[in-house]
């Protein structure tokens, strides 16, 4: 089950850095071929730690990526950022910008496409950039900033 697991979470962290399975062999100078990665990734074959270590390091990707922690989450309101506007929202909004990549960083979260955070976080935000929650979000909704929120 657990093998199974990490062999998901490969595939997905191979997929967010763009690449094919051929690309991987190619890009590792044929360390690594794409049928011995994608038999780790349908856990048909188990890796050992070493090279697990090594697969994430060619992927720049830090093995805690793989062993994801989850907190208990008592606020069920979402706020949706689309990260296609990133250096816009640097511009305007540096204060949130730094704390959005700070969330990316400390989930391993490097989709690159949208990142969910909690309504309650947003609201910190609206009130360090002394502007009411309902102002706050209607103005990063205008921006294109936040695709949703609840």
């Amino acid at each position: 089950m657990e093998a199974l697991r990490i062999g998901q979470a490969l595939k997905k962290i191979r997929k967010q850095r763009g690449l094919s399975l051929a690309e991987v062999e190619a890009l590792s100078e044929g360390r690594w071929k794409a049928v011995v990665v994608g038999s780790y990734e349908r856990a048909d074959r188990a890796i050992t730690v070493g090279r697990l270590g090594a697969l994430m390091a060619l992927y720049q990707t830090p093995m805690s990526a793989l062993f994801p922690h989850e907190e208990p989450d008592n606020d069920l309101g979402r706020a949706v950022f689309d990260l296609s506007h990133r250096q816009q929202l640097a511009l305007e909004h540096p204060a949130l910008s730094n704390f959005l990549s700070f969330i990316i960083n400390s989930r391993c979260d490097w989709n690159g496409h949208v990142l969910t955070v909690r309504s309650s976080d947003l609201q910190i935000a609206a009130a360090y950039e002394a502007r009411t929650y309902a102002e706050f979000t209607e103005k990063l909704r205008a921006s294109r900033f936040l695709l949703q929120w609840r």
